[in-house]
């Protein structure tokens, strides 16, 4: 035989036999797939349908092969999947690179045949239902993303495993319940990571000065956690960071000098924790988008650094002891989203431009010392959900737009001297839910067109300069919960209509001067607890309909009514509640006269006849 022809069999042997081997692999995986599928349900039917016997599995959906048609990614994230994972079968694809399993509702136990899927790069089993702990996973050294945040997973973590994993670029475990353990050296030691998420997973004790040494970090994430101490200085070190999430922890003292130099953070959130001082470290973070740290124990003034910086979206400190005045720029230059520095002694007035571009959806300022009026800018700020000005020192007539504004849901100026009417612009506030505009100076009358305000739930106007009649029109207010009136100089009668107020609960117009008669359809509020009509100069018999409520509180005092008290409202209870209505009788409540029975008045007919 020639060594040509020797040369050819010997290929042709090999070539038969890479053949049989690639055809033997590509039969395995097709097994192991196909055994993923079968201990795999979704609710949707279209997840496995290219999953076929006769079909390669490089042609399923979410499976990713090689050039040389060897599965190399299982992507099934966010496929509406239950069940549990064949690790041990999984982990026999011996190329597999990418397992992401993230979104489903999977269960059971991660087992240690996790170890055998040697070449993963990328592992997500976050955001399922997994019980147990995670295993040790120590050969998995080419990990680079690892995703098991908000998983179920419980007992100790096994820290250990990641010494082996020094190209970890991601590491997301937060949201699971581990055992309580202080921040982790072996963290520290991942000098590529970029992200890090650890929220909400049992750490303790201070956050370690080694932080620092993670300078490509551009994500932190450690809230809701139990760590304590400062801030370390060492955090200005982390230049790239966009994202810090210390919120929800016990950490005190001031922010650290140096946390400025964090020129490329956007979001930083470190409220709910025992933080002081000012806020001066913060002046020139001009890049921040989002900056929350309410809830703290912060001094001092707002830098005025603030009202120039032109990203700023959301911006929330309440809960502090801020004092000054706010930058009267702050918000004009972004989309601005969000304020909230109620709960400080903040003075001065109103910034008048932070709905500037018309993006604002709530201007939360209440309890502080602000002055002055509320700008009229705020009128057209059609975005605005929620505004709340109560408990301050505010003045001036109140801009009508805001009682119209088209998706504004809340509406809280109580406790400030304002003036002004309720206009008829509240006809156009149609997811309008609350009005708790008590304590001010508003005057004029409620307007009919309140009506067309359906959404309201609550309505408090009380000790206010209110007149004129309370509107027929109310009784179109079917969610209507809480009204109160009292305490305004509101006159002629309680309008019928207010009977068809199905969702009524509290109704209080004492202290106004309402004549004619209580209206019987009030009898027909079965959710209403508490009802007050007292210092009025009502009239006529208390409506026997009354007997059908349940009422922790009725105060019908101080009127002009008369005849018997109904005998069911005759009990101990309601005693101070028809006190100072000379004509009122009963035959059971103390201080009132009997009332005369039928002989009695007849002997009384007799003697004016005589």
């Amino acid at each position: 035989m020639s060594a040509s022809n020797s040369s050819k069999q010997l290929f042709s042997f090999y070539a038969l036999f890479f053949f049989s081997l690639i055809c033997s692999i590509k039969s395995d995986e097709l097994q192991v797939l196909l055994k993923l599928k079968s201990a795999l349900q979704s609710s949707n039917p279209d997840a496995f349908s290219s999953w076929d016997s006769g079909h390669s599995p490089c042609r399923f959906s979410g499976i990713t092969c090689d050039a040389n048609e060897t599965v190399t990614q299982i992507e099934l994230s966010n496929r509406m999947l239950a069940g549990v994972l064949p690790f041990d079968s999984i982990c026999q694809l011996q190329s597999l690179e990418k397992l992401s399993m993230g979104f489903n509702s999977l269960y059971g136990a991660v087992t240690e045949d996790l170890n055998n899927c040697v070449k993963l790069q990328y592992l997500d089993l976050g955001n399922n239902a997994f019980t147990g702990a995670f295993p040790k996973i120590s050969s998995l050294n080419k990990l680079q993303y690892l995703y098991l945040n908000k998983s179920g997973f419980s007992g100790t973590f096994p820290w250990k495993s990641l010494k082996n994993m020094s190209n970890l670029v991601q590491l997301s475990i937060g949201d699971n319940p581990f055992d309580p353990i202080p921040f982790p050296e072996e963290v520290l030691k991942l000098k590529k990571l970029n992200w890090l998420y650890m929220a909400n997973c049992s750490l303790q004790g201070q956050i370690p000065v080694g932080i620092g040494c993670l300078t490509e970090l551009i994500d932190l994430e450690l809230s809701d956690n139990n760590l304590s101490g400062g801030i370390p200085a060492e955090i200005g070190k982390l230049q790239k960071l966009w994202m810090l999430e210390l919120y929800n922890n016990e950490i005190r003292g001031k922010l650290p000098s140096g946390l400025g130099n964090l020129s490329n953070l956007e979001f930083f959130d470190a409220s709910m924790n025992y933080l002081e001082g000012n806020l001066s470290e913060l002046r020139t973070l001009t890049n921040l988008v989002s900056l929350q740290l309410f809830a703290n124990q912060f001094s001092g003034q707002v830098p005025a650094e603030f009202g120039e910086f032109k990203k700023l979206v959301n911006l929330s400190l309440y809960k502090n002891q801020l004092t000054g005045p706010l930058p009267q720029k702050l918000g004009s230059w972004a989309k601005f989203d969000f304020i909230d520095v109620s709960e400080n002694f903040l003075s001065g007035p109103i910034p008048p431009e932070m709905c500037k571009q018309g993006t604002m959806k709530a201007l939360l300022m209440l309890q502080n010392r602000f002055t002055g009026e509320i700008p009229a800018s705020y009128a057209n700020c059609s975005g605005l959900q929620r505004f709340r000005v109560s408990n301050n020192s505010l003045s001036g007539t109140f801009p009508s737009g805001i009682w119209g504004l088209p998706v504004v849901k809340l509406i809280d100026i109580e406790f400030n001297q304002i003036e002004g009417e309720i206009t008829s612009d509240i006809k156009n506030a149609k997811t309008l839910e609350t009005i708790t505009a008590g304590h001010n100076k508003l005057t004029g009358e409620l307007p009919e067109e309140i009506s067309q305000a359906a959404a309201l739930v609550k309505v408090e106007l009380n000790n206010n300069r209110l007149s004129g009649q309370i509107p027929d029109a109310i009784g179109e207010l079917k969610h209507l919960s809480s009204l109160k009136l009292q305490s305004n100089s509101l006159s002629g009668s309680i309008p019928a209509s207010l009977g068809s107020c199905v969702s009524l609960s509290d109704v209080n117009v004492a202290d106004n001067s309402l004549s004619g008669k209580i209206p019987s359809s009030l009898g027909s509020l079965l959710t209403l607890s508490s009802l007050n009509l007292s210092n009025n100069k009502l009239s006529g018999q208390i409506p026997e309909s009354l007997s059908s409520l349940r009422l922790s509180l009725l105060d019908l005092s101080n009127n002009e009514l008369t005849g018997p008290i109904p005998q069911s409202l005759s009990i101990e209870a309601y005693n101070g509640s028809f006190s100072n209505n000379p004509g009122l009788c009963s035959e059971s409540v103390r201080l009132f006269p009997r009332c005369p029975t039928e002989t009695d008045m007849s002997k009384d007919v007799r003697n004016k006849t005589r």
